[in-house]
């Protein structure tokens, strides 16, 4: 029986040798044939001085907004809290914040990205109730003016636990076949919050960032660009990590490649920085190389927040506006 089965396949495979060049040509061109270069994604990333005035936050973001666009972007990251300002450094609470005014600014962002064809991630605050303290958030809204999702700040620091409360999720966004990931700020000092990503095989990081405003220099500055570096090279990602340019600025935003090299904007200067995907940007002032191909396990009892979670339906809802 082996044997037949072998001469039939010999007689099959002689038969194809032996065909006409002009139907071997028919034959392969039969098969399906996978696209040689992947689709272009264009990002930005900015910076801008974040302060307690919604209105101002808003000129500087909708002005991003239109920039990025004319620039051919696809979507445009902004800091933490860019919109609403971030308490206690930008306002002194959210004690009789005005919510209405934050609505009326996110739907016009919101207008503008659909007018302007581009998804934009809008660092902002999300109201739960009365009782509950919001959320520090990213809106995730499509370039059909619509939010899509939103990721809400997992892990708090002791002083932002007196303004916010966590968030308990992830949010993972496929656009133009990459797949992005989001973060805020202190996410940066815990490896587990990338490696969750890197088990979604997430390409590219969206990670907001507020360090300004400060006196002067704090271990800030040196620590956090390292954090960026390393969470890119170790997890094979592209880090986009945007920060307010309020002085004083730790450091400026910034692109992390997976090889850990990093591009940066100028310190406390507001600016708009691009990359392009594919990213074929290769250095040649030194030889570069990427590592880590092994992935970390990830634990299944590992929490990935600080403080507890909300089950308030508006912080369930995650594409609500503020």
């Amino acid at each position: 029986m082996l044997m037949d089965q072998i001469q039939n396949v010999g007689h099959r495979l002689t038969s194809f040798i032996l065909m006409p060049y002009w139907l071997i040509l028919i034959c392969l061109l039969s098969f399906p044939v996978q696209a040689s270069s992947q689709e272009k994604l264009k990002i930005a990333t900015c910076q801008f001085p974040v302060s307690g005035n919604i209105l101002e936050n808003s000129t500087w973001i909708k002005g991003f907004i239109r920039e990025a666009a004319q620039n051919g972007c696809d979507l445009i990251q902004f800091p933490e809290q860019a919109l609403s300002g971030y308490p206690p450094v930008d306002i002194t609470s959210f004690k009789d914040y005005n919510w209405q005014l934050l609505r009326k600014e996110t739907n016009e962002i919101m207008t503008l990205a659909k007018e302007n064809n581009i998804w934009v991630a809008l660092g902002s605050s999300h109201f739960i109730n009365e009782k509950e303290k919001p959320l520090n958030c990213l809106y995730i809204i499509s370039n059909m003016g619509e939010i899509v999702d939103r990721y809400d700040k997992s892990m708090l620091t002791d002083s932002d636990l007196k303004y916010f409360t966590p968030g308990n999720h992830i949010v993972v966004l496929e656009l133009k076949g990459y797949k992005l990931g989001f973060l805020i700020c202190y996410d940066s000092c815990f490896p587990e919050m990338y490696n969750i990503y890197r088990h979604e095989n997430v390409n590219i990081m969206i990670h907001s960032f507020y360090n300004a405003h400060h006196p002067g220099r704090t271990i800030l500055d040196d620590i956090i660009p390292s954090e960026i570096r390393v969470r890119a090279s170790d997890n094979l990602m592209w880090v986009f990590a945007s920060n307010s340019s309020g002085t004083y600025s730790s450091w400026p935003t910034c692109i992390a490649r997976p090889d850990g090299s990093l591009e940066s904007l100028e310190r406390e200067k507001p600016g708009i920085l691009y990359r392009e995907f594919p990213d074929d940007k290769i250095t040649n002032k030194f030889p570069s190389w990427t590592h880590n191909n092994k992935v970390m396990a990830l634990p299944e009892t590992d929490v990935y927040h600080n403080g507890i979670p909300s089950e308030d339906p508006r912080a369930l809802d995650r594409i609500a506006l503020p």
